[in-house]
């Protein structure tokens, strides 16, 4: 009597009706015509302004969690509407919802009024958004403390083999964070580009992706804008159009979605030759009764 190994499945199981040729997968097959509905987004951030006109109530209130901090130190996550206690979450929101106006989008509040958290909140939101199963996970920040490291790399394949995409920016400094450099997530820093669709494959991982991020303007906190710069800008505009390739083609798994999106890069698609920027976050505040201000933003840190 034969044993059969664990994990082996039948082959019939693995059947794909008509896969497509890389070589076929172009915008148009990729994406055309959707709009991400369906397809629900976690942001993972400082909260979203949920009243923001530029988001045309694609907010999920009822869904949104926010991940406080104990008296002893635990994480309390607290189920319902919260405001945005920064601006950050609501830039990467609206920059989502342009590209996918059709997703749902759903805030996990894990940093504070100065856009900063502990790591513990972060580990906390994004195993809540794996075990319920959102399609897109939105992280524009990060750590550089190794002994987190072994925990994110364990999250990120959770994610990859339930399902769910992770796109993570890279770090604004040249150092190394956690989650992007893992292969099970996506991680993505800045182009120069002026086009949101554009955007470029990296042949120099472990960032993966190149996509717009520099001098754009974006939803702010209290109804505001701010012009900003930044890889937490570029990660939003792959998340949206991760977004519409899921609603388009539900049955794609990480593995594939990555797939799809390198077939569709400009410069794999020979548009034009890769373009490399970006390392310093910055942001100008626009307020939302039209008054212009700077500010200077850290690197979002989990600390």
């Amino acid at each position: 009597m034969t044993v059969t190994p664990a994990w082996a499945k039948a082959s019939a199981i693995l059947q794909h009706q008509h896969p497509p040729e890389l070589m076929h997968v172009t915008p148009q097959w990729a994406w055309g015509g959707a709009t991400g509905a369906g397809v629900r987004v976690a942001v993972i951030d400082s909260g979203i302004d949920a009243e923001h006109p530029a988001l045309e109530g694609c907010i999920d209130q009822s869904a949104a969690v926010c991940f406080e901090l104990g008296a002893d130190g635990e994480v309390v996550p607290a189920t319902g509407p919260h405001t945005d206690a920064y601006g950050h979450g609501t830039a990467c929101a609206s920059i989502i919802h342009q590209l996918a106006p059709g997703a749902t989008i759903t805030s996990l509040r894990v940093l504070g009024s100065n856009n900063t958290g502990k790591v513990g909140q972060f580990v906390a939101a994004l195993a809540w958004a794996i075990d319920h199963g959102y399609d897109v996970i939105n992280l524009s920040l990060g750590t550089r403390l190794r002994d987190w490291a072994l925990t994110f790399h364990e999250l990120c394949d959770r994610a990859y083999f339930g399902n769910s995409l992770v796109v993570t920016a890279a770090n604004n400094r040249n150092t190394p964070s956690y989650p992007s450099l893992y292969a099970s997530a996506l991680s993505v820093a800045c182009n120069t580009t002026a086009d949101p669709f554009r955007y470029h494959a990296n042949p120099q991982p472990p960032t993966e992706f190149l996509a717009r991020g520099i001098d754009i303007e974006v939803a702010w906190r209290d109804l505001g804008y701010s012009r900003v710069t930044g890889n937490s800008f570029a990660a939003p505009h792959l998340a949206g159009i991760a977004a519409l390739i899921r609603s388009k083609h539900p049955g794609l798994r990480p593995f594939q979605l990555k797939s799809a999106l390198w077939a569709c890069a400009a410069n794999v698609r020979g548009d034009e030759p890769l373009d490399v920027a970006g390392r310093v976050s910055r942001t100008r505040t626009i307020a939302a009764v039209g008054a212009r201000g700077t500010a200077t933003t850290a690197a979002i840190r989990a600390r």
